[in-house]
C-alpha cells in the first residue's frame, strides 16, 4: 500500500511536467527517479521526531535482528544450561545478593531489579550450598531460612535456578518478537526494492529523453528544483535549499538566417 501511494503520487507529479514540455518532463523523471532510488537504499529524513525511514539496508538489518531473536532463545538455553535444569527439589535460602538495577523501558524512570540466591539443598544424600546460575526479580523478596523450590541439573546438581518458569516465559517471547520483526522488515524490504526499481526506470527514461533535447540543454537547475518540490510534497523535507523558483522553458533552436 505504501509503495502504491508513492508510485501514484510520483505519477501525478510527473504528469504536471509532462504537459509542460519535454525539458521539464525529462528533468522531472530524473529528479523523482533519483529521489526514489536514494529513499529506497538509505531512507530520506523523516521530519517526525527527527528520525529516518528505514531503507533497504535497514530492512536487511531488521531481518537479521529478527532472526537472532527467533534462534536466540535456543542459543541462550543451550549456552546457559537452562534446558538441563530438569529436576526439582526443595532448598533453604542461605542468602540473597544485593539487587542489580537496570533501567526499564517505561517513561516514568522506574528500574527493574534482579537478585541471585544462595541456597542449601540435598540431592542423593549429598548436601549442596550453591548460588543460582541466573538472577530474577522474584529472588529479591526472599529471606534467609525461607524454603523454596528450585530446578537443578540432575547430572550436575551444583547448578540450579530459582523461578525458572518466569525465565522460560521470557525466552518464549523472543521467537514471537523476532518473527514479527522479520515479517515487518521483509515487507519494508520489498517496498524499498520496488521503489528502487521504479526509480531506476524513471531515471533511465529521463536520461533517454534528455538526449533528444537540443544540444547544450542544461537540466541540472531544473532537476534540483523538482527534487525539492517532490521531496517536500511526499517526504516533507528539503533536499536542497539553494534552488531557484523559476522553471526554465524549453530552449528554442537557433533561427536560420
Amino acid at each position: 500500500m505504501f509503495y502504491k501511494n508513492i508510485k501514484n503520487h510520483a505519477q501525478e507529479f510527473l504528469n504536471k511536467y509532462k504537459k509542460d514540455n519535454p525539458t521539464s518532463f525529462a528533468a522531472a523523471q530524473q529528479a523523482i527517479g533519483g529521489l526514489l532510488i536514494l529513499d529506497g537504499f538509505v531512507g530520506i529524513d523523516n521530519p517526525l521526531a527527527g528520525k529516518k525511514r528505514s531503507g533497504i539496508f535497514g530492512s536487511l538489518f531488521g531481518i537479521a535482528f529478527g532472526l537472532f531473536f527467533i534462534f536466540g532463545a535456543g542459543l541462550i538455553s543451550n549456552f546457559s544450561g537452562i534446558n538441563k535444569l530438569t529436576a526439582v527439589t526443595s532448598a533453604t535460602v542461605v542468602g540473597v545478593s544485593q539487587p542489580t538495577y537496570t533501567d526499564s523501558s517505561s517513561n516514568d524512570g522506574s528500574r527493574s531489579s534482579s537478585c541471585t540466591v544462595q541456597a542449601k539443598y540435598t540431592v542423593n544424600g549429598k548436601e549442596y550450598s550453591q548460588t543460582s546460575t541466573s538472577g530474577s526479580s522474584s529472588a529479591c523478596s526472599l529471606t534467609r531460612g525461607q524454603s523454596i523450590s528450585i530446578n537443578y541439573d540432575p547430572n550436575s546438581p551444583g547448578a540450579f535456578a530459582y523461578d525458572l518458569n518466569s525465565l522460560k516465559t521470557v525466552l518464549k517471547i523472543f521467537p514471537i518478537a523476532g518473527a514479527i520483526v522479520v515479517v515487518l522488515s521483509s515487507i519494508n524490504f520489498v517496498i524499498r526494492l520496488l521503489s528502487i526499481i521504479f526509480g531506476w526506470k524513471l531515471l533511465k527514461s529521463g536520461r533517454a529523453l534528455a538526449k533528444t533535447l537540443p544540444a547544450g540543454t542544461d537540466l541540472s537547475t531544473l532537476i534540483n528544483e523538482i527534487k525539492q518540490n517532490f521531496a517536500k510534497s511526499i517526504f516533507g523535507v528539503e533536499v536542497n535549499s539553494e534552488i531557484p523558483t523559476q522553471i526554465p522553458k524549453t530552449p528554442k533552436p537557433p533561427s536560420k538566417k
